[in-house]
């Protein structure tokens, strides 16, 4: 009889394969212990920021501001980027304390701490997108704070179209690559060994399952505290919402446009975006429409036709008009070009066709004239203070409070924070101070293994001890 040959041979199955060629199969003893577990941690953060942020992106900014999915979808984002940060910190603190940034391993370090700084910088343009309150307040504070940097040339934080870029191409891109590279580094050098000699491990295998089931855990608390603790809102501010306010306050904010005395046009760091002619953008160009929609008579070029020193009577005329209007007769009003002129965009303002007029002027550059008219009119601020985002409360450290929760915003910025509210507080030059504190750390951070005499703190200190303790079995022995 002839032996039956047609075996089945059993596959390999393709998940195992792909595990087999990319995790570690044998480290020191206390490798498995958590402390060396969050980099696997940090890239389940990442890969659920990239995924929430991606259904965010198809879907737009009224389906997660308005659809309760889309704002549970949004707060999946939040909290997930709230977890990156902070296990990127247990791994950089457990890398410090260990020495792992030692011989070999200093370009792992270089690749790690390069993705923490674009992880902080990815937060804040994170934060533009959101579409409330928080957002426009964000942008303009980014904007100052990077053309105190001398780089408003090419990083505009008002500009939503090269944040959106910026939030959901480049930097992600950028810190996929560079957590690809780190981990195959990683991989090849395998996990550092004690620097202390009197330090007892042997090699084991790996235990990839409770590697799992920490990540699991890790993905259950994101969504859970998604339910729980939602993304806040709070409303966008608008020269229609100005406009219904405080009437008064959008016709001052609009003389000062007119004659260039407003804070965007009186800025003194002339660079990108701010170097646009105010009177243009915010008067001239919306009242052509307004003229042309209505069929009025033109005002502004009867106010030009006049001679100087009667143009500016009429100018102080409808300055004292818009700021205490009980001052100027009823006849004056009538007849001033400029306070009618005002009164015509403030009504264009009412049904919100002001904001769209003044976005439609540099459609390269949304929103930002609309973000700077917004600035000057100083609601701004006032709502900063009221929902603890100003400077002197820490800024963008914090985020406006939700019932059940201090939100904590930006918290990883909380330095930065006491430095503006402190240090920098009478600084006429503080976002440029600060942009400069912030770039000289970063730098510092990245090129740490190899500045000599500081590399060696966390071993002199020597506080890596508990990390590398044998962990007790249930008979008592050491393993």
């Amino acid at each position: 009889m002839e032996q039956n040959t047609n075996e089945v041979v059993k596959q390999p199955n393709a998940l195992k394969v792909i595990l087999d060629v990319v995790f570690i199969h044998e480290l020191p003893s206390y490798g498995n212990k958590i402390y060396y577990g969050m980099g696997f941690l940090a890239l389940l953060s990442l890969v659920m920021a990239l995924i929430s942020g991606i259904v965010l992106a198809f879907n737009g900014m009224t389906w997660w501001l308005q659809e309760p999915i889309g704002s549970y979808v949004r707060s999946v984002h939040t909290w997930s980027v709230q977890s990156l940060v902070a296990v990127l910190l247990l791994h950089i603190t457990v890398v410090l304390l260990t020495s792992g940034f030692k011989a070999s391993k200093k370009i792992v370090w270089m690749f790690g701490s390069t993705i923490f700084c674009l992880a902080l910088i990815q937060t804040e343009f994170g934060y533009g997108l959101r579409g409330d309150f928080e957002s426009q307040w964000r942008a303009i504070s980014g904007a100052d704070f990077w053309n105190g940097a001398y780089l408003g040339h090419w990083l505009n934080p008002n500009n939503f179209n090269q944040v959106f870029a910026l939030h959901i191409l480049i930097i992600p891109a950028l810190m996929v690559v560079l957590f690809f590279f780190h981990f195959l580094l990683e991989k090849s050098y395998g996990i550092s060994k004690p620097y202390r000699s009197d330090v007892e491990y042997e090699m084991v295998p790996a235990n990839h399952k409770i590697m799992f089931a920490r990540g699991g855990v890790l993905i259950a608390i994101i969504l859970v505290l998604s339910a729980v603790f939602p993304s806040p809102f709070d409303a966008p501010y608008s020269a229609a919402r100005v406009a219904q306010e405080d009437s008064n306050l959008l016709g001052q904010t609009i003389l000062q446009e007119f004659d260039h005395t407003s804070d965007t046009a009186t800025y003194l760091v002339s660079i990108n975006p701010y170097t646009f002619d105010t009177r243009e953008a915010y008067v001239d160009i919306p009242y052509k429409q307004y003229i042309a929609a209505t069929g009025g008579v033109d005002m502004l070029n009867i106010y030009f036709s006049l001679p100087p020193d009667t143009q500016q009577t009429v100018l102080d005329e409808a300055k004292s008009y818009f700021n205490d209007n009980s001052t100027v007769s009823a006849v004056s009003v009538s007849s001033n070009p400029i306070i009618l002129t005002v009164n015509a965009l403030v009504e264009m303002a009412r049904s919100g066709l002001y904001d769209a007029a003044i976005n439609q002027e540099d459609q390269n550059s949304n929103p930002t004239r609309l973000l700077r008219f917004l600035s000057d009119t100083g609601v701004m601020d006032i709502e900063a203070a009221r929902i603890h985002m100003s400077t002197e409360e820490w800024g963008m450290a914090r985020e406006m409070s939700v019932p059940g929760l201090h939100a904590l915003g930006s918290w990883w910025f909380a330095p930065i924070g006491a430095l503006n509210s402190t240090v920098l507080h009478e600084d006429e030059n503080g976002d440029r101070d600060a942009a400069a504190i912030l770039g000289v750390f970063m730098i510092l951070f990245i090129l740490f293994p190899f500045i000599p005499v500081l590399n060696r703190i966390p071993e002199k200190l020597n506080l890596a001890r508990f990390i590398w303790r044998k962990e007790k079995s249930k008979d008592g022995e050491t393993k």
